[in-house]
């Protein structure tokens, strides 16, 4: 190839190149505009039917939309968006009618989405899993069809508690690879979910994490993996600047080797928990190396939250010193405990071991997960 048509080749290929980022880049921001103004729908169902607001619920429904509901005796029910709409009363605009609910999941298919919504009613005993269609309509997105699934439902159902992880994927200064806790992520969860509980994941950035301890020889772990509904909520953790304190009843720090960095440190998390120990009378928990985030907080008084207090976590004796991350990354979950005045006990090495004092709720490692769960659920019923 002769120079001129050498330069003219690769000036070619680089303008591709470059024009193939552009569209990518554009695409990705594209998708992150849609799943906004997904959830913005979303987020104006599930108000507007919580509080009684007429307008967020037409504006969240296609005019033309198609509501399949269960009536009474067995019988189907078909609705338009704005007959829906009439049945939330004007006179009570603003005021909460006792509907709890949240978004679960959502999957984006260009011009086209589902997602699921969960709405508890304790006053009347029921839960309802909503499944929405939506399209892309003249650029807004609408919901074109909604149906339901009723069941029994008790008050637990409308408390939820926060679980708090991280994004941290590699131990600072290192290449080695750091994760949460998954069989912690897994058992809580599924402790919690049994009770009735709802569970929302929290981590200082939102978004996806990363995952360590993965054994789909547990059946358990393995179930969960495959869960739809959980893995979407692992990998679309709500942002801590989106979250609430006063919707929470407990919060737990899972642990894992990423729990160690960038939760500690994590202000408004920190505020978000002592709001919710110190304003609102709810249990703070962490399991194996989430204790480090909650070594931190600080009571109104100055002092600091583990001062004094009975705690576990995953002890020196059983660190093996002789692992890469270890060598990497020397650390000492019971030395923290200890250097904020916190008093350390564990169990055996494999086996549950929780320590509660007051609202305070800690494990040893992941085999105390459930024990942690159950400890908190005592404490949030009493």
């Amino acid at each position: 190839m002769q120079g001129k048509s050498m330069i003219q080749f690769l000036v070619r290929t680089i303008l591709a190149g470059c024009l193939f980022c552009i569209s990518a880049v554009g695409t990705a921001a594209t998708a992150d505009q849609d799943e906004h103004a997904i959830r913005e729908t979303i987020r104006l169902y599930l108000h507007g039917t919580s509080f009684n607001v007429q307008d967020e619920i037409k504006q969240a429904f296609y005019a033309n939309a198609r509501l399949y509901l269960d009536g009474k005796d067995g019988t189907q029910w078909q609705l338009s968006g704005p007959e829906y709409a009439k049945l939330f009363s004007e006179e009570k605009k603003g005021q909460f009618n006792g509907r709890h609910g949240r978004l679960i999941k959502m999957e984006v298919s260009g011009k086209v989405a589902t997602a699921k919504a969960e709405i508890y009613i304790p006053q009347q005993g029921v839960r309802y899993v909503d499944v929405f269609l939506l399209k892309k309509i003249a650029g807004n997105w609408k919901i074109v069809s909604k149906s339901a699934d009723r069941e029994p439902a008790t008050a637990r159902h409308a408390r939820k508690v926060l679980l708090v992880v991280s994004n941290v994927h590699q131990y600072p200064g290192t290449k080695i690879n750091a994760g949460n806790n998954f069989p912690e992520l897994a058992y809580t969860y599924d402790a919690f979910r049994k009770a009735g509980y709802a569970v929302d994941f929290v981590s200082p950035e939102g978004g996806a994490i990363p995952l360590e301890m993965i054994v789909t020889s547990d059946a358990l772990l393995k179930q969960y993996l495959y869960d739809s509904d959980f893995m979407w909520a692992l990998a679309h953790t709500r942002p801590v600047a989106e979250v609430r304190a006063d919707e929470y009843a407990g919060m737990a720090f899972v642990g894992g080797g990423a729990a160690i960095v960038g939760v500690p440190d994590n202000k408004p998390l920190q505020d978000i928990a002592l709001r919710i120990y110190e304003q609102q009378g709810g249990v703070i928990a962490a399991i194996c190396h989430g204790t480090e985030g909650i070594k931190n907080l600080k009571l109104s008084d100055g002092t600091f939250l583990i001062q004094g207090k009975t705690l576990t976590s995953f002890p020196d004796a059983f660190l093996n010193k002789e692992s890469p991350i270890y060598k990497a990354y020397p650390f000492s979950a019971e030395g923290s405990i200890k250097g904020h005045g916190g008093i350390f006990r564990h169990g055996a090495n494999g086996q549950s071991h929780v320590e509660v004092d007051g609202r305070l709720v800690t494990g040893m490692s992941w085999e105390s997960s459930v024990g942690v769960a159950e400890s908190m659920i005592r404490l949030i019923e009493q």
